[in-house]
Order: structure tokens, then sequence, then C-alpha cells
């Protein structure tokens, strides 16, 4: 996780406030709305917490397999503070239903979670896989009122009918740039040479399967929901089967273009999804902070934050790092500063006017 404070570069005090980010996310163009009652009340939907429309907020996907726990894609939680997301169990419509609203008290990544860098292109983030793409978040309260979603044991064949409910972006400018409504997208499962022929980034096949709109009804990935369930259905109810993990974009393609979706599989991890005592990433009890001279020229030094012993487990390497940050939104937008990854930063300037966030990223392994 990371956990950032952010000073303006310019003449003056040092004007000091908390940035969080929401992770990289993907989500689905295209489907149907889900009609009310809502059939799927187990979506879980991560935000930015606070008072403003949750539309505006969102982020990431989810599902609830537990009432006190909601499985997601590990990227949607990596270098995330946890102590500034909130989650939506059943907000069937992002404007005006919020659902069941809880805090995180804890985030366990899969073991083996890995981005991997595009082959074709190692540069670009966004060609990039990932590999054991899940975590689990353990809520502050459990959810007493909604059935978690049963998971499969098995993954699902090669032309299985899954479906995937998200609440994405639509792939459209304008007003309807993203779904309200929570929708559904049925695609097919398919082989796992397809899924390697379906993009230049490396498939990790052990943990990652992958399934395709054959109807050509235009179900792809997108924006903004990384992480939501794909069911597969068994005497008509549903079975969690994975999470979404990247699509398209790995291979060059825009949302709504045909082409293989790719799921990090949750079949067969039943001991690790409901262990009782999992493995904890580190949870800040507070801010780092920040002293110096916020002037060109001047210095900054960063303090890293206390750590919650009872929400995550110690920190076994810290990193640090510096960004400029901009605002879209109710998100702050990090850019790096390349080069500066101590403690310390001073102010060049090229910084004059900038916000700068310092950032401090810890782990229960190793930093890289």
């Amino acid at each position: 996780m990371r956990k950032r404070r952010m000073p303006a570069v310019a003449a003056g005090a040092v004007a000091v406030a908390t940035v969080l980010v929401a992770g990289p996310a993907a989500a689905m163009s295209g489907g149907q709305p889900v009609p009310a009652p809502d059939p799927a009340p187990w979506v879980a939907t991560l935000a930015l917490a606070g008072d403003g429309s949750l539309l505006q907020r969102a982020g990431c996907g989810g599902a609830l397999i537990a009432p006190d726990r909601v499985v997601t894609a590990a990227h949607c939680v990596d270098q995330v503070d946890p102590s500034g997301q909130e989650v939506h169990v059943g907000a069937r419509v992002l404007s005006t239903d919020p659902g069941e609203t809880r805090r995180i008290r804890g985030v366990s990544v899969r073991p083996g979670y890995r981005i991997i860098p595009s082959p074709a292109n190692p540069d670009d983030p966004n060609d990039s896989t990932a590999a054991d793409d899940l975590a689990v978040i353990l809520l502050d309260r459990p959810v007493t009122d909604i059935a978690p979603l049963p998971v499969a044991d098995r993954r699902p064949a090669a032309g299985t009918e899954v479906s995937l409910f998200a609440h994405g972006t639509t792939g459209h400018a304008g007003a309807d740039f993203r779904d309200d409504v929570l929708h559904r997208g049925d695609l097919t499962t398919l082989r796992p040479n397809d899924c390697t022929a379906g993009t230049p980034g490396t498939v990790d096949t052990p943990s990652v399967w992958c399934a395709q709109d054959t109807a050509g009804t235009g179900v792809t990935g997108c924006f903004q929901d990384s992480g939501s369930p794909l069911v597969a259905w068994t005497e008509g109810r549903p079975r969690l089967v994975g999470l979404f993990s990247f699509g398209g974009e790995t291979a060059g393609k825009a949302c709504g273009t045909p082409s293989a979706q790719y799921a990090a599989d949750t079949t067969g991890l039943r001991r690790w999804l409901f262990a009782p005592r999992l493995p904890l990433e580190p949870y800040p009890a507070g801010a780092p902070e920040v002293t110096g001279s916020a002037t060109v020229g001047g210095t900054l030094h960063c303090a890293p934050p206390v750590w919650s012993r009872s929400r995550g487990d110690r920190p076994e390497s810290i990193g640090y790092g510096w960004a400029t940050v901009t605002r879209a939104g109710p998100f702050e937008l990090p850019t790096p500063i390349g080069g500066a990854d101590a403690d310390t930063l001073t102010l060049g300037a090229d910084l004059a006017g900038q916000r700068v966030a310092c950032v401090v990223t810890a782990a229960t392994r190793p930093v890289p």
C-alpha cells in the first residue's frame, strides 16, 4: 500500500494535505442493465471514501463471498491507501443507491501476484498483464442482509457461458461515459491456446482464463471495474469463477472492439479465500509527516506513518518516492518525479507552483 502527504511548492509555509488515489481499473462496455429487484446483490464497488455521488467516486468492482469479506483484483488495492477507501455492496444504481457501505479493516493480496510487462511494449503499463491478480478485503462490519456469492471449485471449461457483472465506463464520451446501472455481459470461455493468441502480452495460464463475446453484442473490458465478478451458472444459480483482470487493451484494442477478456481464476482457492487468519498488507494508522522548506532550492523530508498492528502486519520494507499531483474530479493523480526515490527531495525550479506528494510504499515483502 501507499500513503501520501502533499505540500505546495511555492514561497511561504508548507501546506500539507493527504492524497489518496484509486488503482488502475477496467470494466465493461456493452451488456444489458440488470433490472430490479437486483438478482446480483453480491456485487461490490470500491470507492474513495467521501460524501459525493458514488457515481463519481467509484472505482473497481468485487464480490461479497462471506459476510465480512469481498474479493477483488489485487491491482485494485496494490499501492492504494485502504484507510481512504470504502466498499459498497449491492449498489445497483450508483447515483441513487449506495447499497451497504463498509470501511476496510484489512487487505490480503494473493501470494504470487505480479504485474507482467508486455514483451512487445514493456514501457507501457497499459499493455501489461497480471498473474494471481486477486485480493481479499476484510470489512469493518459484516453484511448480514445480503447472501454471499458462492465460489465455484472448478475452472469453467472452454465453451462455458459466463456472465460479467460490472459498473464500467461505456467507451463513449459525454454524459453516458459510465454505466450508472449495474450491467451484465455474457461471454463464452475460450481454450488456453486462444487466450495466449489473443494478446502479445504474457498470459499466466495457471492463474488466468479468458472468455469472449461470441454473439457480437460488443461486451468487452473498458475502464473503472477491474475486479468485477464473472459467474458461471449451475441450475440457474451463479457461482463465482473469476474476476476481471485485463482485456483487449493489452493487444492495443479499444473498448467495444472484439477481443478476449481475461479473468483471475478464483476456483480452487477456498483455503486461501476463507482462511480465518490471512496475512495482511501494512495499514497506516496515520499519515506521513512532511517537513522542510517548500520553496525552490529548499529540501523536504518525509517521515513514514505509524502502522496499525490490528489492521495490518508489520512492514518488512519501506520505500520512498515523490510525485507531482493533479486533480481529476475527486481523484488525485500522481506523476512520479524521476530519480526521487529517497526520503528527501530538493526542489528545483521545474517544480515551482506545483503540488508535490511524498509517496511511502510499505510491504510485508521487499519493495522493488
